[in-house]
């Protein structure tokens, strides 16, 4: 087992590391009276829905259910359409613009200059700029650091008496906090003492944000003062990155931002942005991976007799070698799926008017794209409660539509920055619902 743990340790950390949310009737336009047999409520729109179904995706589960594959819901004072078909998907995969209007919560955290908050120009220029440093190529420049930081956690977890619970949840999040912070922002986080800081400056921040700051004043001030010492923080690394500037074929996230951001506002709120959209989702993957494991042991020995055989029991995970694990990947696709990491996302048309299986949606109507919903549909995943890699093997995904899991996004170039990493593996076609938004964030 601890010979697993190690290597499934450091497959995660390569694999993920870089890891960074009423039914239409009659007439094709969408007509605002359906949306009382969603439960509008005048003020708060589905807002009260959403919070008692737990999540943003628990309510989409319950609104298809009873509507469709096409619905309409009020987000605030604000119309939604939601989509949970791959058809429909189809319909809008060459959008890239997203309505920041689901994402308004977040921006006392990630701040008004943060890339969540662009479209257009501004966006793609953005984008451009930062995906560099999270292209496949670019990745395999980061192993040696994600090694570093696994043989600390796997030294740690090996020290533990044999019969003491291991927190998996505690170790992963150690883990990815010193991978992605290390080999995202420099080596400001060799130091693990940093990158501790940086955690407990997170969890503060979080705390107090899942409060309702705008209502509550005194949340609201320690807020302020949490945000006042992330930033502070944020502050110190990059002078530390401006006084220990890299050579020309070292450069981290964290050079491209100092290089090409327009402001220091915009320079901490991206930095910020990418370290809470990936700590979160990358965390959570690895713990989620395990728990499959651990609950399905004939998975986990399957796991181990695939690492055994394309890698063996001396031999480290490389790019190369990491390819020939298809089993894994397998694995990796279901945890996602049953765990339902990434449970929309979103996009807007703001220049036209567009057709979506056959309804017509006037432009600037934001859409929300039901990936949960979809990757939880029994007509595509028979039993999609269980855990069964073996969806994902060629034979039984190529009957399905591609675009039934796409759990990175897939609507322009929009996608989340990990599917760079991530999807070159070859493979065959807090208060829950604010945390559900920090998926695919850019």
């Amino acid at each position: 087992m601890a010979a697993l743990v190690i290597i499934c340790v450091v497959l995660l950390v390569v694999v993920i590391a870089v890891f960074y949310l009423g039914t239409l009737f009659g007439s094709k336009q969408l007509s605002r009276h359906v949306l009382f047999d969603v439960g509008l409520i005048a003020t708060d729109g589905n807002l009260p829905d959403i919070t008692a179904a737990g999540s943003l995706h628990g309510f989409l589960l319950k609104l298809h259910t009873k509507y469709g594959h096409v619905a309409t819901f009020w987000y605030g004072k604000t119309h939604f359409v939601s989509l949970a078909s791959a058809k429909a998907f189809k319909d809008t995969n060459k959008l890239s613009d997203r309505p920041v209007e689901l994402f308004e919560f977040m921006k006392p955290l990630f701040g008004p200059s943060s890339i969540t908050y662009t479209n257009g120009e501004s966006w793609k220029r953005r984008r451009h700029d930062y995906d560099q440093l999270f292209s496949y190529d670019a990745i395999k420049n980061y192993n040696s650091r994600f090694y570093e930081a696994t043989d600390a956690v796997v030294a740690k977890i090996e020290s533990l008496p044999s019969d003491e619970h291991i927190n998996i949840t505690e170790h992963m999040s150690l883990l990815v906090l010193k991978s992605l912070s290390h080999a995202t922002y420099g080596d400001f986080f060799k130091d693990d003492e940093k990158a501790i800081t940086m955690l407990r400056h997170y969890e503060t921040t979080m705390a107090v944000l899942n409060q309702d700051i705008s209502k509550n004043a005194e949340a609201g001030q320690k807020f302020a003062q949490a945000l006042g010492a992330w930033h502070d923080f944020m502050r110190a690394m990059i002078q530390h990155r401006r006084d220990n500037p890299p050579s020309d074929d070292d450069w981290t996230f964290i050079d491209v931002l100092m290089a090409k951001s327009s402001s220091e506002e915009e320079l901490i709120s991206d930095a910020s942005t990418y370290f809470f959209a990936g700590y979160h989702t990358t965390a959570f993957m690895m713990v989620w991976t395990f728990y499959y494991m651990c609950e399905n042991q004939e998975v986990q020995e399957k796991v181990y007799k695939e690492i055994i055989e394309v890698i063996g029991k001396d031999e480290k995970v490389n790019h190369v070698n990491l390819e020939s694990l298809k089993y894994m990947r397998c694995v990796f696709d279901e945890s996602i799926r049953c765990s339902v990491l990434a449970p929309f996302a979103a996009r807007v048309n703001m220049n036209a008017d567009m057709v979506v299986q056959g309804y017509t949606i006037p432009k600037e109507t934001p859409m929300v794209l039901a990936l949960g919903v979809v990757q939880t549909d029994d007509e595509i995943w028979p039993e999609p409660e269980r855990f069964i890699p073996e969806r994902f093997l060629p034979e039984n995904a190529s009957t399905r539509h591609p675009l039934s899991f796409q759990p990175f996004g897939f609507a322009g170039k929009r996608k989340c920055v990990g599917h760079s990493s991530f999807g070159h593996i070859p493979y065959p076609i807090a208060k829950p619902y604010l945390m559900d938004a920090v998926v695919c964030n850019s």
